[in-house]
């Protein structure tokens, strides 16, 4: 029975099909014979008035003879000039979208249908009319050209009502200036009336100064002066959207948000003008993205020893399933390793890392790295020669509440990942840090202090694994962060919650990070905390603002922001280093030796921890976790803002290395 209802089913869909399809080439049909109807009457206008205009000197006009012969031919007329059309296929076209082609295919269909009718015509003066004419040649002629400038005018009128009428339908057509004088910028504005863009272009903004106050245009619009003026063209013009549309979109993007800062305007970006403009893609022109608001070049590095170090090898992640790890996987993934093993606690995170991935040489691995037995005995199965130690605790007021959490991850999961990988002759060690474990105020910081001066102190005691520490900012759009949470707030209609006006933070995007990470594996020598030049900080109320600017609001009118005072643990700013920074091979990978108690008093320091965890006072816990991770104070800080950093490189481009 049931197989009896899907038959039934799928005939019914068919018939369905059946007739959508007879209903829409019906109405084809339909269109292009009214087409041929109003072209058949122009034909008929164009003779007569080719007629007329021959005989416009003759006293009494056109002879009534002439018409009578006129009336004669003009079935051979109509079907010579309609048929030539549906040759060169004029017919089943949407005219409003008509473009040089379609002229060109239509000045080609007349031409042949008049040189199809000169050629009949003299063929009929001589062997059939005995030498006289059924009209003069001049009036074939002029009627030619005549019916081509009526054809032309009836198609491509509906293209320039139908761009007017896109333009004046409200909700349709959005007044749109673009930033731009090339190409690209032309090219959006000749193909403004598609609808799939959305946008009616008014003009255009030089960025480059290049045609200010030359009085030039461009595709017939007029460049109306520099990007600087933008706020008050905005208004002006009454604009809806500004469409960057320069090869440099990057960092103009960041200048444009903050000149519109306080104006009621959406802001968007074409990154490729040629896949706007496929018909198989309609999404390019799109809206800007925090992306394309980092205060600088996105970070692009060379990954050939990448790949020599990768290729061929056991490759092992932990916190495989998060933003840093889910990303190493991917990359490490696109160098061919032998295998690779991505562990992680969170089975769905594990799923759908692994659903997305969907390549043979990836090995999941569920298990916690605080089960020291399951740790070891994956490592001694797998061996693997790489290790990149993603898996952390990484939320700081959660973490301000429970320290012993943190410690249990951050610090003793980090060092029986180091145990095993040492027990399994691993060739190489990365542990992901971050810049709060400089001088750390929080848990979370101190927690993941305290694991980079695990790195140092196994760095110190045994030549392999080659172990190193990479620390970087905050990860655009990575779970949990800001960037995710303020696009949450703005969806609900704010308010956008910030801790502190004067807050700021690093930021990168996930791919630079990860090709950094993986960059400082290939420079390592053993114990270094590799820093990641992530250019100036952005202070979290502009990136608030900014946020709500490109959802096309207003902060403080359409989204409320909500100052709710600095969260235990928090800082005001963060730095990258307090002891000197010194360049590697890599000028955006940056390295430092911070001073650590050495191995044996972190052993101790270890060993006590462990004690206070079995108490289990959270507060005794935070006060020696903070107690450990201390630096001494009396360096001179360092900070990547400042322009006193001295950036020393050996003579061999090795990063320098501290005695130990």
């Amino acid at each position: 029975m049931g197989a009896n209802t899907d038959i039934t089913d799928i005939r019914s869909d068919a018939r369905e099909g059946w007739g959508l399809s007879i209903t829409r080439t019906a109405g084809a049909v339909r269109a292009d014979l009214s087409l041929a109807l109003i072209e058949a009457l122009i034909i008929v206008v164009a003779y007569a008035a080719a007629l007329s205009v021959r005989f416009v000197d003759s006293a009494g006009g056109v002879p009534t003879g002439w018409w009578m012969r006129l009336i004669l031919v003009l079935p051979i007329l109509l079907f010579v000039h309609i048929g030539v059309n549906a040759l060169f296929g004029n017919y089943g076209h949407v005219w409003k979208y008509a473009s040089i082609d379609e002229a060109v295919r239509l000045l080609g269909a007349t031409m042949t249908s008049g040189f199809v009718l000169l050629t009949a015509l003299i063929i009929g003066r001589r062997f059939i009319a005995g030498g006289e004419s059924p009209i003069p040649v001049s009036v074939l002629v002029i009627g030619v050209l005549l019916t081509f400038g009526g054809m032309g005018a009836l198609r491509f009128w509906s293209r320039l009502f139908s761009y007017r009428r896109y333009g004046e339908m409200t909700g349709l057509a959005d007044r749109a200036l673009v930033v731009g004088v090339g190409e690209d910028a032309v090219r959006l504005a000749r193909h403004r009336s598609n609808a799939r863009g959305g946008i009616c272009v008014v003009g255009f903004l030089d960025p480059s100064k290049k045609y200010v106050n030359s009085d030039r245009k461009l595709a017939g619009l007029q460049v109306f002066g520099h990007v600087d003026e933008v706020a008050k063209l905005v208004e002006g013009l009454d604009i809806d959207q500004v469409v960057i549309a320069t090869e440099d979109g990057g960092a103009l993007s960041r200048r444009v948000v903050d000149l519109c800062m306080e104006i009621d305007v959406r802001l968007r970006i074409i990154p490729n003008m040629d896949s706007l403009l496929d018909d198989s893609n309609t999404e390019d022109m799109r809206d800007l993205t925090l992306t394309d608001l980092l205060p600088r070049q996105p970070v692009q590095t060379d990954l050939g020893a990448v790949d020599r170090l990768i290729a061929g090898r056991v490759v092992l992640i932990t916190g495989a399933g998060g933003s840093i790890g889910s990303e190493l996987v991917r990359q490490v993934l696109s160098f061919g390793p032998a295998k690779l093993i991505a562990l992680d606690r969170d089975e769905t995170l594990l799923h759908d890392m692994s659903s997305a991935a969907h390549d043979p040489q990836l090995i999941t691995e569920l298990a916690d790295i605080r089960d020291e037995a399951r740790v070891r005995s994956i490592f001694k199965k797998h061996r693997p020669d790489l290790v990149f130690h993603a898996a952390a605790h990484k939320h700081v007021p959660i973490l301000e509440d429970y320290p012993s959490e943190a410690v249990k991850t951050n610090v003793v999961g980090t060092d029986t990942i180091i145990a095993a990988a040492r027990a399994a002759e691993t060739d190489r060690l990365v542990v992901i840090s971050t810049d709060k474990a400089v001088d750390p105020s929080s848990v979370m910081g101190a927690s993941k202090r305290v694991a980079e001066m695990l790195v140092q102190a196994g760095a110190d005691s045994w030549d392999t694994p080659r172990m190193c520490a990479v620390r970087f900012g905050n990860v655009l759009g990575s779970r949990g962060s800001v960037v995710p949470t303020f696009s949450k707030q703005i969806k609900a209609g704010g308010p956008v919650t910030v801790s502190d006006p004067d807050m700021e933070r690093y930021f990168m995007i996930v791919t630079e990070a990860v090709q950094l990470v993986l960059q400082a594996a290939v420079l390592s020598k053993g114990g270094e905390v590799f820093v990641l030049d992530m250019g100036r900080p952005v202070r979290i109320l502009d990136l608030a603002h900014r946020m709500i600017r490109l959802a096309g609001l207003v902060p403080g009118k359409d989204i409320p922001i909500e100052i709710t005072g600095k969260r235990r643990g928090e800082k005001s700013s963060e730095i990258l280093s307090i002891e000197p920074l010194q360049q590697t091979g890599h000028e955006k990978v940056l390295v430092t030796q911070p001073a650590y108690p050495g191995a044996k008093s972190l052993q101790t320091g270890l060993d006590r921890l462990h004690q206070t965890l079995q108490s289990g006072s959270e507060s005794a816990i935070r006060e020696q976790l903070l107690e450990m991770a201390s630096t001494d104070r009396s360096s001179i800080e360092i900070d990547l803002r400042s322009e006193q950093v001295e950036l020393t490189p050996t003579s061999s481009g090795d990063v320098a290395q501290s005695d130990r």
